[in-house]
């Protein structure tokens, strides 16, 4: 019997639009949960020269939340419009996709359950996705079945940073170089599907054309 084919989801933890998107992947992920594998990676969006104080992209961030918020239906919460109104946080992707790839390897049914509590963590509640410890509290608020510890260990580890930079590169070269995307990986080829936000429907019908005529060519 052939593999699963996998779907893909490169998305990064500070991305408004991928915020946006998370709903649709939930039920894209839960419509084809009998046909594909679902893998998160984060790649990395706001990294070294670009990790900046919120202040120095306020202007972009504040004119893309009504954009994101009516087109997707999602709402960014007060306490993240405080955060970037005040400006002095620190948008840096890298703690928070190391937490994704930490989570990925530690408990991978919960890859994208995780990447949704974070992004709720930040653009409703206007959490630290700097701290350590905002990612150790959801995985005690959420009762996630992750290790502390073992959390925490691979998390601080230099074994996991490499890892997470090797991610972003492998997102740039598979042509995820704007977030959201979603990529199919069929057997020995990974192709695009989507790039930007897209409604359900649209993936939807793309990815059910795509699986069965996989399907039918793995009998």
């Amino acid at each position: 019997m052939s593999p699963k084919p996998t779907l893909i989801y490169a998305y990064d933890p500070l991305c408004g639009w991928c915020f946006g998107f998370h709903p649709v992947m939930e039920k894209l992920a839960e419509r084809f949960t009998d046909d594909l594998q679902v893998r998160v990676i984060p790649g990395g969006l706001a990294v070294d020269d670009n990790a900046q104080p919120i202040r120095e992209g306020y202007s972009y961030i504040s004119g893309a939340l009504e954009q994101v918020e009516k087109t997707t239906g999602v709402s960014f919460g007060k306490n993240f419009r405080l955060l970037a109104e005040e400006g002095s946080y620190l948008y840096d992707s890298m703690p928070s996709c190391i937490a994704q790839n930490t989570i990925n390897l530690l408990n991978p049914s919960l890859s994208l359950r995780f990447a949704g509590l974070m992004q709720h963590a930040l653009f409703v509640e206007g959490r630290d996705l700097n701290d350590p410890d905002t990612f150790l509290e959801l995985i005690v608020e959420n009762r996630l079945d992750v290790d502390k510890n073992a959390f925490l260990n691979h998390f601080q580890s230099r074994e996991m940073h490499n890892r997470t930079r090797e991610l972003f590169e492998w997102c740039r070269e598979a042509g995820a170089a704007a977030f959201p995307t979603l990529l199919l990986e069929l057997g020995e080829e990974t192709g695009l599907i989507s790039r930007g936000y897209r409604p359900y429907d649209t993936i939807e019908s793309h990815l059910h054309h795509l699986v069965l005529n996989y399907n039918k060519l793995a009998q």
